[in-house]
């Protein structure tokens, strides 16, 4: 009986290898290869080239490199020419297409006028990912590159963690993850975890936008149709797909506060044009329907008071993770902390019509100096990019609120700065 016992045990195990091996060898037939399956679960941000929309602006649509990366090609193993490999890790402050240029790639081209050569800013930067993809993204894949500096790209929007996520909460990893390192089945079956975040959609940037069809297109439509008819227009969409329930009035009023101004953000222009977006509409909306404490904030008092110090605390141990995980591969390592728009006085007269869709921009500078005082406690060295971006106009997008081209101008001389040390210290 014992040996029969022992044959099904030993027969069982036999089978379960065999059967996920070969779902594993299934998956690999949808899955890209590494790095690629590493870094990104679900297209490119650009990749919809049905949004007919953004064909005067082929930078936006261009497609990216083989890793699914908004930069030129590049190679694991560091090029004999290259004398200094930095590695960019963040969001979509890192990877932004709307401008003509990412930050990496303004960084690059600093180097190039101030006659460095074999200089190299990779972009590794995703839309909807937060400190904890950072940390795999850099551990699994930014550290086989190489690299003589590794920079990370912290956005005060919606970079901070909940207090239950800090590095190393949790007595074991979720099974599947959009970052394939951080999660059990991406440990051993890294293909199929990929294949199982694409299809179920558990990527963040799919989590957090409603999938309608053309809806890009629609908007921009609708910013750029007859004025009388774009408040109708938008409350008809939002009514059809976001908030059947609430009463045209009241849509109406939400749209109609800013007047003239705000559909004159989305003017056409050669560059640093502006887009209507779905998710800004909803969010402007579902500010007006929460009763949450967030969104009675109207001074930076009424933020301070929000701030929990366990997200603090949560956010700080990702970053203290990175720092730690630099250090033991003797590479530098710099944390660059992005403000919100509401440092720019243009983007705060904006939004002035909807102050508890605000509400959300005063919170982050809160968290954001409770941030900037905790870290000065550690060993991150960080760069506090508020310095160079407090009262300039002109710097931030007003609806989406990324930097404008003359924002990444700001940001990539600072960051090339940085690195100059960096460079002069080898």
């Amino acid at each position: 009986m014992k040996k029969t016992r022992w044959f099904a045990v030993i027969y069982g195990l036999i089978l379960a290898v065999v059967t996920l091996a070969g779902i594993e060898a299934i998956a690999s037939f949808y899955a890209p290869a590494w790095p690629a399956r590493a870094l990104r679960s679900i297209p490119p941000v650009n990749a919809d080239t049905t949004m007919k929309s953004l064909t005067d602006k082929p930078w936006i649509t261009k497609p990216f490199n083989s890793w699914g990366m908004n930069d030129r090609e590049r190679s694991l193993a560091k090029p004999l020419d290259v004398t200094f490999r930095s590695v960019f890790d963040g969001d979509s402050f890192v990877e932004f297409t709307l401008n003509r240029q990412s930050l990496p790639a303004a960084v690059e081209e600093r180097a190039v006028q101030h006659g460095i050569k074999g200089f190299e800013a990779i972009d590794l930067g995703i839309s909807a990912t937060n400190p904890r993809s950072y940390y795999y993204r850099m551990r699994d894949v930014a550290l086989a590159m190489s690299p003589d500096a590794l920079l990370v790209f912290f956005f005060a929007g919606n970079d901070f963690m909940p207090a239950d996520e800090g590095f190393g909460s949790g007595i074991l990893p979720p099974l599947v993850d959009e970052s394939p390192g951080g999660s059990i089945l991406g440990r051993v079956m890294p293909r199929t975890n990929w294949l199982l975040v694409n299809r179920l959609r558990l990527s963040e940037l799919l989590r957090g936008n409603k999938p309608i069809p053309g809806e890009f297109d629609r908007l921009y439509a609708i910013a750029h149709g007859p004025p009388a008819e774009r408040v109708p227009a938008i409350v008809a969409h939002m009514k059809k797909y976001y908030y059947p329930d609430m009463s045209e009035k009241q849509l109406t009023e939400i749209f109609s506060r800013g007047g003239d101004r705000f559909w004159a953000a989305f003017e056409k222009r050669p560059y640093d044009e502006e887009y209507l977006m779905g998710w800004l509409l909803n969010l402007m909306v579902s500010a007006e329907v929460r009763s949450d404490n967030q969104v009675k904030i109207r001074t930076p008092q009424d933020a301070e008071k929000q701030v929990s110090n366990a997200e603090i605390d949560a956010t700080m141990s990702w970053l203290v993770a990175m720092q730690d995980l630099a250090k033991s591969r003797n590479i530098p390592l710099r944390v660059f902390l992005i403000p919100t728009a509401n440092v720019s006085p243009d983007f705060v007269e904006f939004w002035k019509p909807w102050p508890r869709y605000f509400s959300w921009y005063l919170l982050s500078s809160a968290r954001l100096e409770r941030l900037v005082t905790a870290l000065g406690h550690t060993n991150v060295p960080f760069v506090d990019l508020r310095k160079e971006f407090q009262g300039v106009p002109g710097a931030y997008r007003m609806i989406d609120a990324h930097w404008t081209e003359k924002g990444v101008g700001i940001a990539a001389d600072r960051v090339y700065a940085e690195i100059a040390k960096l460079m002069a210290h080898r």
